[in-house]
């Protein structure tokens, strides 16, 4: 995620670390990486990102939430609670790396909060696709949103650290959502806010995530970092899945 803009029935079975009845969601914001000393500006969006994302994905009937606004969003805190995850928010930095073998190979990541009074350091900070995909082998994810830049595009390697296919007719009950280029933190949070206010705009689970990104995209007026880089989320899935907690395809 770029600089701030200035103009602004659920089932019981579960895999191994997934509790049956308990559906973990964790939510992680990178704010320190946000803040003055590192943009020139204050950024406030990753607060209102972290909350609004704890309050609606506790609508769709994950948490209650666990997670960190800030210096608690380590890499180490990431990679000890994501395999009891079902759910997954991430804002973060993030891009398509080259990975460890080199180009033209690519092994996505995000970037963990740098701590208190630090900005971040790609080579420090860097939580890869390929680490948490060699967690969590085997492990079924409902809903995976990767507030950052790139994480949506069609080189990333981070859907398939959560076992998502990037095709939108998937079977499983499943929903990954991120953005294909560089965005602005105002750009996600305006699109992120239209997004929810579909999905639990009515009654509980009774509307589909893609529909939600639909009416969100629909909208239009998102601000671009450029006219190479146009506002442009994306995702994966499954079209009819709404959001409920479950285990992970249909019955």
């Amino acid at each position: 995620m770029w600089l701030v803009s200035m103009a602004v029935a659920a089932s019981t079975i579960a895999a191994p670390g997934q509790a049956a009845a308990t559906y973990n969601v964790h939510v992680w914001s990178n704010s320190d990486a946000f803040k003055v000393a590192c943009l020139g500006v204050n950024d406030t969006y990753p607060l209102q990102l972290y909350n609004l994302s704890v309050a609606q994905l506790a609508k769709l009937g994950f948490g209650p939430a666990m997670g960190a606004l800030g210096p608690g969003f380590t890499r180490a805190a990431v990679m000890g609670n994501v395999v009891s995850d079902w759910a997954l928010y991430v804002h973060s930095h993030g891009d398509n790396y080259w990975a460890a073998s080199g180009a033209p190979n690519i092994d996505s990541g995000f970037l963990q909060d740098p701590g208190t009074g630090k900005c971040n350091n790609s080579s420090k900070d860097m939580i890869r696709s390929s680490s948490i995909k060699a967690l969590t082998q085997g492990t079924f994810y409902n809903v995976v949103i990767m507030s950052t830049c790139m994480l949506g595009s069609n080189s990333s390697t981070m859907p398939a650290a959560f076992q998502i296919a990037k095709t939108k007719q998937a079977t499983d009950f499943e929903f990954y959502l991120s953005y294909v280029y560089h965005t602005w933190d105002s750009a996600s949070l305006r699109f992120e806010k239209a997004f929810w206010s579909y999905v639990n705009g009515g009654l509980p689970n009774s509307r589909t995530l893609a529909a939600g990104f639909a009416y969100a995209s629909a909208l239009g007026g998102y601000e671009a970092v450029s006219s190479s880089e146009p506002f442009q989320a994306n995702w994966w899935g499954n079209p009819y899945y709404n959001g409920t907690p479950l285990w992970p395809v249909w019955s």
